[in-house]
């Protein structure tokens, strides 16, 4: 079962992985290394006199042993027999590459690879140092390993370190040899000590993600995930840029230049900055300063102001245009060169402004988001990545279809929540290159880790190290303390969690100027001692409480400033089906289906609900309508909270994409396919929306529809004496009324009903209508689209059915036992199916 997702990874070529390349690049691996020649090593193409880069990125060679083992062993010293592996990456997808374990996303592969973890992985890299190094302070730098690691240099060990996403680096000066000789064992040797992962994710809480919980892989990710280097500078090495930029009033803009510098001697060192600012992608006059600064061993800050003249401004791509500036920054002294950088980052005006509507004691936080002045009402949905769970197969191709896909849904915001990482630079690169802006927690969440003084400091540590890798991306407008923290039934872990996240707030504070939301929800039971009622909801009930209410009823009841999140679930296309799940389980629905997390329960109550049938006579059939029904409960909602506006600013649909092959919550599936829903999510989130107002779905034979026609206008654009033409389909698509209504103007940024429409319901019971809308501007262009389908059915007979599914499946669930629950006693490949499975034909 192989796909070509996987056909280059993230920081180099590599082959795609059928048998036949596969046993070929095995073969040229091996005599690589054999022969002591490494891959994709060199320097980059620096000037004489400059920093001197030298990326370990590309081929290593790994082996694993048990804990303990490798440094009695030697392995530390000594080059022991390995396998070929790739940096930046993980321990899975190097011993699937070799043919170790079978791909963990394929059937039930990942219960097989769970051996993985209680072994240390130890990573080794052969290389050679330029000569330019020479004479340089020269240091190892570390992007990010996950999650704890030991390293030692040609057999001097360089420390430890533990947490998934800060940077640390060692200092190697007097530790590198130099050699022009081919011999390999005149090359310098890299070990790294990958210790067994964490299996608990409350031990670790705060410095790794949330891997595992009701989607995702049971085995736990680890590995060398980001990129290896050195650098080679002067004594004094420039640690950090942080801009930072407000808007005057005369059309220019005041920056301040944050430097951290780290000087690496014994003596102070009177210092000469010279920093340059122009457009990084448009072109611009370049502003140029230079600032004297003495630095003291260690580290130092120098802050440089400067001013632009009439600033490109950055904001999102339904609003205007995305201008990216960059800054460099050299720095010398009397004895020459010491070190250079460029920082990306752009000029933008972001504020935080109350929703109207909500009294003081309903809501305290602002949710409203200005840019430059102009509401951003948050078209959103999470992010579930990175594109693979196993990051040595993610691509940066992966990453640009999933942003460009996002764009073409109309979404202009990405949350990240604490069940996935902090993403890679590239992933905030592309959002500030789209216009797309991005919510970011922190990886907190409601569950119990040690709660001593060292542990909550080694998670701010990390937290703030998160911060400034991202805080320069214009897109980044939010960070959050984490995910439902305060979902806990005890008081004392409430009052514990609710004084963590305080702190926390206060930790990172300095370190950043975006906006701040402490967790989210903050409107929940166990919340409200203290957050208002009225400010955010994760709307999850149509899921957790299938069948309870009927979708109409229970999303027209909400009412909050924002939501975060708001899931459905559905399945993959079938062609993607058959690339995870093994052919003999397909369908009826196999073992492999509740490894991949398909509640059959809830995906047969949704259909029923949209389409009046459950629809499992056949898999295709079956699919197709567990998209269009998640299509149908997401259009829904979001037109519901859209109307809402500005009282409510958001909505964020759970999710665009996930990082592993599963039966969930995507409207994009793990191999980039749009499901059915993906269309309706982009109807639903068009800047410009003409939207039917319905308080309910079904509609009995006679009946007399009624609706209201919206018009949602997130852009800064009039548009006047527009209309609206609206046709009813019969069940067999045939006209049988249409209408068109001069409404008038439709004001910028608003959410406006202007009319009523009402129709005779056609037909008998069991059959459909449907609603086709358009909205004309003054020229008679169609600026907005919409349609819906209905049914000839009995409302309350249908909620009736609805809620006896929504029991039946609660009793299955009283004992446990997940979604593999339909499956009876399965004894590694045979099982015996419940009576639900035997109905699915």
């Amino acid at each position: 079962m192989n796909d070509n997702r996987y056909c280059t990874t993230l920081y180099g070529p590599t082959p795609l992985y059928g048998l036949t390349t596969f046993y070929g690049l095995m073969i040229a691996l091996a005599f690589l290394f054999a022969s002591g020649v490494t891959l994709a090593d060199g320097p980059a193409d620096n000037p004489p006199g400059d920093k001197v880069v030298l990326d370990l990125s590309g081929a290593w060679e790994m082996e694993g042993v048990l804990p303990g083992e490798g440094v009695k062993k030697l392995f530390h010293k000594v080059h022991p027999d390995c396998g070929p592996a790739h940096v930046p990456g993980d321990v899975y997808s190097d011993l699937w590459r070799v043919g170790r374990i079978d791909d963990p996303h394929v059937g039930r592969n990942g219960q097989r690879a769970k051996w993985v973890m209680d072994y240390e992985w130890w990573y080794f890299k052969s290389f050679k140092v330029p000569a330019e190094m020479n004479g340089k302070q020269i240091r190892l730098m570390f992007e990010g390993v996950d999650y704890e690691c030991d390293a030692w240099l040609n057999g001097e060990s360089l420390g430890s370190h533990q947490g998934a996403y800060s940077r640390f680096d060692y200092d190697v000066t007097d530790l590198v040899k130099f050699s022009t000789k081919r011999d390999r064992t005149e090359n310098n040797l890299l070990a790294i000590r990958l210790a067994p992962p964490p299996r608990t994710f409350a031990f670790v809480c705060g410095r790794k993600y949330r891997w595992h919980g009701d989607y995702g892989s049971n085995v736990t990710p680890f590995g060398i995930w980001r990129p290896v280097r050195l650098e080679a500078t002067g004594p004094v090495s420039i640690e950090d840029i942080y801009v930072q930029s407000e808007l005057q009033q005369n059309r220019s803009a005041e920056l301040s230049v944050q430097i951290t510098l780290r000087n690496n001697s014994y003596a102070k060192r009177d210092l000469t900055l010279d920093v340059v600012v122009q457009g990084d992608n448009f072109s611009s006059p370049p502003v140029m300063v230079s600032a004297n600064h003495r630095s003291e061993p260690g580290e130092s800050v120098c802050t440089i102001p400067l001013s632009v003249e009439d600033p490109k401004l950055w904001t999102t791509w339904d609003l205007g245009d995305q201008n990216l500036y960059r800054v460099e920054v050299s720095v010398h002294d009397d004895s020459g060169f010491q070190d250079q950088e460029r920082q990306s980052f752009a000029i933008r005006k972001l504020e935080m402004a109350m929703n109207p509507g909500w009294s003081p004691e309903e809501v305290e936080y602002p949710w409203t988001v200005m840019l430059n002045g102009q509401r951003h009402y948050m078209r959103s949905a999470c992010w579930g990545g990175p594109p693979d769970m196993f990051t040595g197969r993610a691509t940066e191709a992966m990453y640009r279809e999933y942003i460009r896909l996002a764009k073409e849904a109309n979404i202009n915001n990405l949350r990240i929540f604490c069940w996935h990482p902090p993403e890679i630079p590239l992933f905030y690169r592309l959002c500030d290159e789209a216009g797309i802006t991005v919510w970011q927690d922190f990886s907190l969440s409601h569950y119990l880790y040690p709660r001593d003084r060292e542990t909550i400091e080694k998670i701010f540590d990390e937290s703030i190290e998160v911060v400034k890798q991202i805080r320069n991306n214009p897109s980044v407008i939010f960070l959050s303390g984490g995910e439902e923290i305060l979902y806990t039934q005890s008081d004392d872990d409430s009052d514990f969690f609710l004084q963590l996240i305080t702190e926390l707030e206060r930790a990172v504070a300095p370190y950043h100027a975006i906006q701040w939301v402490p967790t989210c929800p903050l409107s929940w039971p166990n919340v409200q001692k203290a957050f208002k009622p009225r400010e955010s909801i994760h709307a999850h009930a149509p899921h957790y409480g299938a069948g309870s209410r009927m979708l109409e009823d229970y999303y027209s009841s909400l009412e909050y400033a924002f939501v975060p999140e708001l899931a459905i679930t559905s399945c993959p296309s079938v062609e993607s089906i058959r690339k995870f799940i093994p052919e003999d389980e397909v369908w009826p629905p196999g073992p492999g289906w509740g490894y991949h997390w398909a509640d059959l329960d809830i995906l047969r109550i949704h259909n029923y609900e949209v389409f009046g049938e459950q629809r499992i006579d056949g898999l295709e059939r079956f699919v197709d309508a567990t998209q269009i029904a998640q299509g149908v409960y997401f259009q829904y909602s979001g037109e519901h909270f859209r109307r809402m506006k500005p009282k409510n600013s958001g909505v964020s649909f759970c999710h665009l994409m996930l990082h592993t092959p599963d039966m969930k919550w995507a409207i994009v599936d793990f191999y980039l396919q749009p499901k059915k829903s993906f269309e309706y999510v982009r109807r639903t989130f068009q800047p410009l929306l003409v939207s039917l107002q319905h308080d309910k779905r079904r509609w009995n034979p006679g009946e007399t529809f009624g609706g209201q026609i919206w018009v949602v206008n997130d852009l800064f654009k009039e548009f006047p004496n527009c209309t609206v033409a609206i046709r009813f389909l019969d069940d067999q698509k045939r006209l049988f009324h249409e209408e068109t209504q001069k409404i008038g103007d439709v004001s910028a940024d608003s959410a406006t009903e202007f009319s009523q429409v009402s129709v005779k319901v056609p037909g008998k019971r069991g059959e459909k209508f449907y609603v086709e809308m358009q909205l004309l501007d003054d020229r008679g262009k169609v600026v907005s689209e919409n349609e819906y389908f209905f049914l000839v059915d009995d409302q309350q007979q249908a909620a009736d059915m609805l809620k006896a599914m929504g029991q039946e499946a609660r009793r299955r669930t009283e004992n446990g036992g997940g979604t593999i629950r339909y499956f009876e006693e399965l004894q590694g490949e045979r099982y015996v199916p419940t009576k639900l499975i035997e109905d699915f034909r």
